[in-house]
């Protein structure tokens, strides 16, 4: 290959990496406009109900889950994901345990009971973890209680 070649060669490839980046921040300049888009209209309809005043406190609060509703699909459509929901087992890596709580019957040791504030992970990294509380308590209270019947058993 001549030298002239192998800069037309090296031109070639520059010009591919640079329509292929210009490509990407095209694509990401879309998926952020179609959001901070969705997110206007659920901010315009936040000021139509808060023009119109909490007459009816059901419809109020009917209109408040629509609007939190839209918010949530714009997110979750962008790919947003939410953390934390009720029965699961706590992770270190996804959940921060805020408090701990007997475990009612059927629950296991780490089982969220309550979602304190939700936590989001976007493309695989956690952007906040979910706060929450667990049960704690269940497989010693078992342990205790197996042992005792088996003491009044025996």
């Amino acid at each position: 290959m001549t030298e002239q070649e192998s800069t037309a060669a090296a031109a070639r490839v520059a010009y591919e990496g640079a329509r292929a980046l210009a490509e990407r921040d095209a694509a990401h300049r879309a998926h952020t406009e179609r959001l901070l888009l969705a997110c206007a209209d659920a901010l315009d309809a936040c000021d139509r109900l808060l023009a119109a005043g909490p007459q009816d406190p059901a419809a109020y609060q009917h209109s408040v889950r629509l609007i939190a509703g839209q918010l949530e699909a714009a997110a979750t459509g962008a790919g947003l994901e939410p953390l934390g929901a009720v029965g699961e087992r706590a992770d270190p890596a996804t959940h921060h345990v805020v408090a701990v709580r007997p475990a009612p019957a059927g629950a296991v040791d780490d089982e969220v009971l309550e979602v304190a504030r939700r936590g989001y992970r976007y493309r695989g990294h956690v952007l906040r973890a979910a706060r929450v509380v667990v049960a704690a308590g269940s497989a010693a209270e078992e342990r205790t209680q197996a042992a005792q019947e088996g003491t009044a058993q025996g």
